[in-house]
């Protein structure tokens, strides 16, 4: 049986959440990689965040500077089972890049 995932990739410049992503699926195991465009952005606190109702959503990983540029942060043997995913920039500061672009995935 094949394994189902679905994934985003949002565009930031400035402080905000991303699509909701969710079906009647479940998802339980997550990765997040942040990536600047043009030059390295100077700081960022970027959350995954999970929901059951698509309403009330709880940090499940957060990727900052210190993960790294482009570094991909898994959820690993740590299980979250959520119905709805998305991203969520709570602080960034571009410096010389043009904007980050957050990809998560979520796997069933």
């Amino acid at each position: 049986m094949p394994i189902g995932f679905d994934n985003n990739a949002q565009v930031y410049t400035a402080t905000s959440s991303g699509d909701t992503i969710g079906t009647s699926n479940v998802y339980k195991s997550f990765a997040i990689q942040v990536v600047s465009t043009d030059a390295a952005a100077t700081a960022w606190n970027v959350v995954l965040e999970g929901s059951l109702d698509s309403v009330n959503f709880t940090t499940i990983l957060t990727h900052t500077q210190a993960t790294g540029d482009k570094a991909i942060l898994f959820s690993g043997a740590t299980l979250f089972p959520v119905k709805y995913f998305r991203s969520r920039v709570n602080s960034i500061t571009l410096g010389s890049a043009t904007n980050i672009v957050v990809y998560i995935i979520g796997v069933q």
